[in-house]
C-alpha cells in the first residue's frame, strides 16, 4: 500500500493559447504482484490542475480588452490502473504505464483584465466564477512514469517517481458555435511511503 503526494506543472494541448501552471495531487495506491517483476498497480487520487491563458489584448470596434492574468483551475477525482514492472531483482527501480479515468469535481475561472470602451476611462475588472458547465465531467487518458523505492522493504519504502499523464478526451465542450480543444496534460514528481502488507 502506498500513500503519496506530488507537485508539478499542468496545461492543455489544443487550439487554446495557454501557459503552464502549478499542479498538485495526493492519493493512495495498491500494488498486486503477478510475478516478482510484473505487478498491477491501482491508484485513487485527488488532483489540482489546469492552465493559464497567455496575456493578450482583444480589440473590437471601439472596445479594447487587455487580459492581464487568467487561469483555469480543475479538480479531479482520478482512478488509475497501470502495469508496474520492476527492473531489478531487489524491486527498487520500476517503470509503469496504463490508463486513468477522472471525474471533474470543480472547475473555476479566475482573471484580471482592463476594459476600455470608446473615450471612457479604462476600468479594472476581476472574475472568480465557477464554469464547470463548459467542461466535460469525465476525462480519460494515458499515464506512465519511472520510479525508485528506497529503504528497508520489509518495513517501509520511500518512493520517488516522475509521472506524466495525457488526456485522450477533449475536456472542453462546444460553446456557441465555437469548438475549443483542450486535452489535459501534466507532469509531476511524486513522493510517497510504500508499506508492505505481506512478505
Amino acid at each position: 500500500i502506498e500513500v503519496w503526494g506530488g507537485m508539478g506543472l499542468s496545461s492543455v494541448t489544443g487550439n487554446i493559447s495557454t501557459d503552464k501552471r502549478l499542479t498538485g495531487l495526493f492519493g493512495v495506491g495498491f500494488t498486486m504482484p503477478i510475478s516478482n517483476e510484473n505487478n498491477i498497480h491501482f491508484e485513487g487520487a485527488y488532483t489540482f490542475q489546469g492552465f493559464k491563458y497567455k496575456p493578450h489584448t482583444y480589440e473590437r470596434n471601439d472596445t479594447v480588452l487587455n487580459l492581464e492574468r487568467a487561469e483555469q483551475r480543475f479538480n479531479y477525482f482520478k482512478l488509475t490502473v497501470m502495469d508496474r514492472y520492476f527492473l531489478d531483482k531487489e524491486r527498487r527501480y520500476y517503470v509503469n504505464g496504463g490508463f486513468y479515468l477522472a471525474f471533474l469535481t470543480q472547475s473555476r475561472f479566475q482573471a484580471n483584465y482592463e476594459l476600455k470602451i470608446g473615450t471612457e476611462e479604462e476600468e479594472h475588472h476581476e472574475i472568480n466564477d465557477s464554469n464547470k458547465d463548459v467542461f466535460r465531467p469525465i476525462d480519460f487518458g494515458l499515464t506512465g512514469g519511472i520510479g525508485v523505492r528506497l529503504g528497508n522493504q520489509k518495513v517501509s519504502c520511500f518512493t520517488i517517481e516522475a509521472r506524466v499523464s495525457y488526456g485522450l478526451v477533449n475536456a472542453a465542450k462546444p460553446i456557441g458555435g465555437e469548438k475549443p480543444k483542450a486535452r489535459n496534460i501534466y507532469g509531476v514528481l511524486k513522493l510517497g511511503i510504500d508499506i508492505p502488507v505481506r512478505d
